[in-house]
């Protein structure tokens, strides 16, 4: 899975979040009341339009101050009766055909069907609440608006914080609802469609004796099934796991006498799951094995993975911290994902070698190398034991304690290096974990449908604060192009970070200017351009015109940052704390939205 920053604890994160929050806030406001008195004064003068902002504030407060939730619930279930009216569930036979094509289009033999599966399944509920809230939202209140309608309530007691938050909560559960149905009949065709079992029959088996013709177990394959075949190997009494492949494995059950001995293949297992890694912080060494601060770029545009050489003193180690004895008795289960790069395709259906080795950070005591071979795109597991040897300054090997001899003050350091020369192994820091134990993965699924229960409500909120003041089909298009802008938030911080630091790595390509300029002059954008003083000028136009979007797209919600679908997918337990970090900005962002869209809705005074 790609984690590209570390999740930070909540009680870390809170505190600088409420401090941009509120610094964020108090700009917008200010430059809000600006416009304001700018428009006013261009019409009343400067003194009346001063006064006229002054009192629209004080009853706008005053108004926000006399909500009634009363009269919030009688406006929702208003708009969930109107989104009735709408025939909004047949949404949910969309869903339903899309179901029944996705069993038809979905490739059941892909090597990684589990992510296959939950991908589509989480991205198409979210596309499809998203969608439905959001137009439901743009197109209610200004139809209403329209037909004169939205006098008949405003002639009554009810304030305009109030015709807003009934809206936005009416349609939020009419999105809730959605949500529900969609995520459990996602759930059941997920868990449906990657159930699959094998056969092994006696005939595929074939005994393994030692030297004294004793049978010491059984080596076999599996009959196909969704494309693929699992190699096995048993004990002596007919039990064992099939080899991984695809991502699972299948437990095999011995029944029946020796003579006449059938296999039972279980249910695939570490498909559906919820790993709940411990990771490390990652540092390289280079070929000379002295430290370095990155490893080796191969030209790949995306950077995420840097790469070791083979054949040489390079490597990638790990730092885990936090061991003990407790949570790892019998030894420490290692979960891998590593990259090839290849500058020479040898034989092309095997792995690259490679070694994994433990050392003791503190007095760099060093166990024996465990080979390994790295295939593409998928998770290794290595099983590191509580036993195991270490290497003496004289070459020597001898026996040593997991806990005893390389644990030390809880951390531990893991050695990656590959051993073929002219080939790489291109790593990041999350590719390299402790599985520390497994979550629920029914419970996993529903706090995926979190991350898009979170961007309905935003995208909900959105669209009634720009239904306040816009058409229908303007309002449409802004929510769509906020949502849009929201999208590159963060790569905008990351081109900001790379011009000020000056690295390049963060975001290749440079900025607007330097962009256009590689595009003229067909100029890689992992090149770096010669230092002139052309290009100095270019890079701090590029600067100067990046802080100010750095800015305005701080205020736009990101929709990818507030998803954990990948989480789900790539089989990974999702933290709380990252949870609460999106509850938390959910609220902030809903409650700007529904506060502007009071104040909007007041402004046209609709009851006149």
């Amino acid at each position: 899975m790609v984690l590209e920053q570390e999740i930070p604890r909540f009680a870390a994160w809170i505190g600088p979040a409420v401090l941009a929050f509120l610094l964020t806030a108090g700009i917008v406001i200010l430059a809000i009341g600006l416009i304001a008195w700018l428009v006013q004064a261009a019409v009343a003068g400067p003194l009346e339009a001063g006064d006229r902002v002054y009192r629209g504030v004080l009853t706008g407060l005053a108004d926000l101050r006399a909500t009634s939730p009363g009269r919030v619930w009688a406006l929702a279930r208003l708009s969930i009766q109107e989104a009735v009216r709408r025939n909004v569930l047949l949404v949910l036979a969309v869903f339903a055909v899309v179901i029944l094509f996705a069993g038809w289009f979905l490739d059941p033999t892909n090597v990684d069907p589990g992510r296959l599966y939950l991908g589509f399944m989480l991205g198409a509920t979210n596309l499809l609440v998203c969608t439905v809230t959001l137009i439901l939202a743009v197109f209610s209140l200004p139809a209403d608006i329209k037909s004169k309608a939205i006098q008949t309530v405003t002639t009554k007691p009810v304030r305009t914080a109030e015709i807003v938050l009934g809206r936005f909560l009416g349609f939020a559960l009419v999105g809730t609802g959605l949500l529900a149905v969609m995520g459990l009949a996602g759930w059941a065709f997920v868990v449906r469609s990657v159930d699959h079992t094998h056969e092994l029959p006696p005939g595929a088996v074939e005994e393994v004796r030692d030297e004294e013709g004793n049978v010491t177990g059984f080596e076999g394959r599996t009959s196909p099934g969704r494309g693929h075949r699992h190699f096995i190997v048993l004990d002596a009494e007919g039990q064992g796991v099939a080899e991984t492949f695809h991502g699972h494995r299948h437990r095999i059950t011995p029944r029946g006498s020796a003579a006449d001995r059938r296999y039972d293949v279980g249910s695939p297992e570490g498909i559906l799951e919820a790993r709940r890694p411990l990771r490390g912080r990652l540092r390289f060494l280079d070929r000379e094995g002295r430290p370095a601060e990155k490893g080796i770029s191969v030209g790949a545009e995306w950077a995420y993975r840097q790469y070791i050489e083979g054949g040489t003193g390079a490597a990638a180690v790990w730092t885990f911290a936090g061991l003990s004895e407790e949570a790892f008795p019998d030894g420490l289960p290692l979960e891998m994902t590593i990259r090839v790069f290849r500058t020479y395709k040898g034989t092309i259906t095997e792995g690259i070698h490679g070694t994994i080795q433990l050392r003791n950070p503190v007095n760099q005591l060093r166990s024996e190398a465990f080979p390994i071979v790295a295939r593409e795109f998928t998770i290794d597991e290595f099983w590191i034991p509580r036993k195991l040897g270490t290497v003496l300054a004289d070459g020597t090997v001898r026996e040593a304690d997991l806990f005893s001899d390389f644990v030390a003050d809880g951390r531990v350091e893991v050695w990656l290096q590959c051993l073929e020369p002219a080939q790489y192994y291109g790593v990041a820091q999350a590719d390299f974990y402790l599985r520390a134990g497994d979550g629920s993965f029914a419970a996993n699924y529903f706090k995926g449908c979190l991350g898009a229960w979170f961007a309905m409500l935003i995208v909900t909120a959105l669209g009634v604060m720009f239904s306040t003041f816009l058409s229908a089909p303007v309002a449409l298009v802004a929510a769509l192009s906020v949502l849009l802008i929201g999208q590159f938030r963060e790569f905008i911080a990351r081109l900001f970070t790379s011009q000020v630091t000056g690295d390049a790595t963060i975001a290749p390509g440079g900025g607007p200017i330097e962009s256009l300029y590689r595009i003229v002059t067909q100029t890689s954008i992992t090149l770096e351009l010669d230092p002139t003083p052309a290009v100095q000028v270019m890079k701090l136009a590029d600067t100067v015109l990046l802080a100010p979007m750095r800015v305005l797209a701080g205020l736009f919600p990101s929709l990818a940052t507030l998803g954990t679908s990948d989480f789900v997918a790539g089989g990974f337990d999702i933290p709380g704390d990252l949870l609460a970090a999106h509850a938390l900005e959910t609220l902030a962002y809903v409650a700007a939205f529904c506060i502007a869209g009071a104040f909007c809705l007041r402004a046209r005074e609709v009851a006149s």
